[in-house]
């Protein structure tokens, strides 16, 4: 009965014991699983993909195109900003462009606000404008070079051509630039980037072609949005005119500097221009005939490299300067409160000093009292005398009054040359501390 006992007490326990270790062992499990998973790998476009990608931005201004591709890099940033501009629309300009500025944003997102439609069109088409950040921050060189391709191809035939709107220029190295042509005033083309490009590529898949602003009139080519005056934001940092691209070095200039997005959300974050492969080095499929590519591969990394070098020597002489500056001022303190402690100790010193004297010795005093009073008597006495004998002192106080006055007339004349000597020089320090 005994041994009946012990077989079905162990026949519940074995199974109940292996289900307890495997609920504990599940979570390690996934724990483990969780920190195996890699992070997602960018994948490498080529040129026609490229092209598909920044198709619908490649006609903007160039300023505005330098915008873009940084703020694309913040999709979160896109969608917290549009949301936030459709409930301020309203407001005038200026308080637009002040609430914006108060906002955590990227420099880039701010100034997206001044161009509503613009950033209406990135928050309505997050995949496209998410994987447009990704690709500018690993192949900068290869969408630049890509919207230089779409230039070309517009100029051919003859949809990009200067217009009152803006001014379409060919500079150095080919390179194809779009400006305003009244810097204070942007007119935003609105086109159809599948239209203009006929069947060189599919539209990139789920993009969704906003409807055109109201009192646009969308033809074969080019249309444009209401003039967008500028003058309430020209007094931020982070404005229209402050964006420029680069080029030659597919990187964007911010204030005139090499600007490296510092986006989390990017794939391969930290590795600006990693992936630059030269899509547009060389013809093919994707490269407009007789193209050649203004930015080279590995310059981009270059740039960010010795941005990140700069940043790193500011960085570094700040934090040396600091404690220099904390240091000295502590030294100019300890002086300071060192003289000021030796002034009231040697003013107390005199003080003290002359109490002491004046308490240690009242017969000196009363002694120099008496001396004056004798000498007094003594005077009242030759003065008696000398009234027995007025003849003598007569002619005595004659030759004293001639004395005085020859002795008076070179003092007097001294002294007043010294008085204006004074004065001069008086007025000349007003002056010069004027």
């Amino acid at each position: 009965m005994k041994s009946k006992s012990s077989i079905s007490l162990n026949a519940i326990t074995r199974p109940t014991m292996a289900l307890t270790i495997s609920l504990l062992l599940v979570p390690a499990a996934q724990l483990h699983l969780f920190a195996q998973a890699p992070a997602p790998a960018y994948v490498e476009l080529d040129a026609t993909q490229l092209d598909q990608l920044v198709a619908p931005i490649a006609l903007d201004p160039d300023s505005l195109v330098a915008q873009i591709l940084t703020g694309s890099t913040y999709p979160d940033q896109i969608a917290a900003a549009d949301a936030w501009l459709n409930q301020n629309i309203n407001l005038p300009p200026a308080q637009r462009a002040a609430g914006a500025n108060a906002q955590p944003w990227d420099p880039a997102i701010k100034g997206l606000i001044e161009f509503p439609s613009v950033l209406d069109n990135l928050a309505k088409n997050t995949p496209w404008a998410a994987q447009l950040g990704n690709a500018y921050y690993n192949q900068p060189g290869d969408v630049e070079n890509a919207i230089q391709a779409m230039r070309s191809q517009a100029q051919q035939s003859k949809v990009l051509v200067s217009t009152p709107q803006e001014t379409v220029a060919v500079v150095d190295a080919g390179v194809i630039t779009i400006a305003p042509v009244n810097p204070a005033v942007v007119y935003v083309p609105y086109y159809n980037p599948w239209a203009i490009w006929g069947g060189l590529f599919a539209p990139y898949p789920g993009f969704v072609v906003v409807a055109p602003p109201v009192g646009v009139v969308v033809g074969v080519g080019l249309a444009y949005t209401a003039g967008i005056p500028l003058g309430a934001f020209a007094g931020f940092d982070w404005g229209f005119a402050a964006w420029a691209p680069a080029w030659t070095g597919g990187t964007v200039l911010f204030g005139g500097n090499t600007y490296i997005s510092s986006s989390t959300t990017v794939i391969n974050h930290g590795n600006f221009g990693g992936h630059d492969r030269g899509a547009f080095d060389h013809g093919g499929r994707g490269v407009p005939g007789g193209f050649h590519a203004a930015a080279r591969v590995g310059a981009a990394r270059v740039r960010a490299a010795a941005d990140r070098g700069r940043a790193a020597q500011h960085a570094s002489a700040a934090r040396h300067s600091a404690p220099a500056q904390h240091t000295s001022a502590a030294r100019h303190t300890e002086s300071a409160q060192h003289s000021s402690a030796a002034r009231t100790s040697a003013s107390a010193k005199r003080t003290a000093s002359a109490s002491h004297t004046t308490a240690s010795h009242p017969a000196a005093s009363a002694n120099r009292t008496a001396s004056a009073s004798h000498s007094a008597a003594s005077h009242s006495a030759a003065s008696h005398s000398a009234a027995s004998h007025s003849a003598a002192p007569a002619n005595h106080t004659a030759s004293a009054s001639h004395s005085a006055a020859s002795h008076s007339g070179p003092s007097a004349s001294h002294s007043a040359p010294h008085s204006a000597s004074v004065a001069h020089s008086s007025g000349g320090g007003r002056t010069g501390h004027k």
